[in-house]
């Protein structure tokens, strides 16, 4: 359909639109040209002056560098392995509760929901102490699963604030007439309340996936084994003494946001639906 607003507004107003646009774009693609440039120097142009955006002969080996100076596959592993765990854990605990608090009422349903989106506005930085204490008495520091479980407590609150408001907007007639049918809970959650709510599991598991994939500070402070390092801390390694080798290290990183750039690409529109969905909600 055609917008007719649009056609009536003047060249010029249509000019400075696409201008402003241009320049939001560009301030937006801005640092990941420089780090683009940065990747493609080589190691004896990085402090020359004055600066070049572009080399004349790229280094496209230090892409290749990377992978044989740390090693990068194993990083990229552990990453996978901590960001999915986090995230299928923390789906595994905010499914049922979403439902729970979705179709329970119980006293303090409502105080319990603003308190769970009110850990939102705590940093874990906040409880770093206590954190490594309780991992330190569990026995779990220098492992995994210390981060998949803070990591998914993390991004816990916002899955159950996005599953309640979901499942909140199924009709209660489909519930009823499963019930009267003989399913049970378990099977009426899976049966009819996760298809529908597809949009909104995406959008909680890409948020749990993508927080869990950058974390930094946790990673830092309870993994101390190099072959447990995830890419946040593994290409810290490019961060010496008394040297940075910014060329590598912004080439690691290039590489290192591929993942969650292609995933991205590929749930776009189940991201656009969940969380416009669960704005409204």
């Amino acid at each position: 359909m055609i917008d007719v607003t649009y056609l009536r507004e003047g060249l010029p107003t249509r000019l400075m639109r696409f201008g402003l646009l241009a320049f939001i774009l560009v301030l937006l693609l801005f640092p990941f040209i420089e780090m683009l440039s940065t990747a493609l120097k080589p190691r004896s142009t990085l402090y020359a002056w004055p600066p070049a955006w572009f080399p004349a002969v790229p280094a496209w080996g230090n892409f290749l560098a990377i992978w044989s100076d740390v090693p990068l596959a194993l990083y990229f592993w552990n990453s996978f392995v901590i960001a999915g765990g986090a995230t299928a854990l923390a789906t595994l605990v905010g499914l049922p509760a979403g439902y729970a608090l979705a179709r329970f009422r119980f006293p303090g349903r409502q105080l319990f929901l603003y308190f769970i989106i009110g850990t939102q506005m705590f940093s874990p930085v906040v409880l770093l102490l206590a954190l490594f204490l309780m991992l330190n008495a569990m026995a779990l520091l220098n492992t995994h699963a210390a981060l998949i479980v803070v990591n998914a407590a993390v991004a816990l609150p916002f899955t159950i604030w996005m599953m309640t408001a979901y499942f909140s907007s199924v009709p209660v007639e489909i519930e009823e007439a499963a019930i009267l049918d003989g399913a049970g809970r378990f099977r009426i959650l899976v049966d009819h309340f996760l298809p529908i709510a597809a949009p909104g599991i995406a959008t909680a598991m890409t948020f749990s996936f993508v927080n869990a994939w950058n974390e930094f500070l946790l990673a830092l402070t309870f993994l101390s084994d190099a072959k447990l390092r995830p890419l946040t801390t593994g290409i810290y390694s490019f961060v010496g003494r008394y040297e940075i080798q910014w060329h590598l290290l912004l080439a690691a990183s290039l590489v290192a946001i591929v993942p969650v750039f292609l995933g991205f690409l590929l749930m776009q529109r189940q991201l656009v639906a969940g969380l416009a969905a669960g704005g409204v909600k």
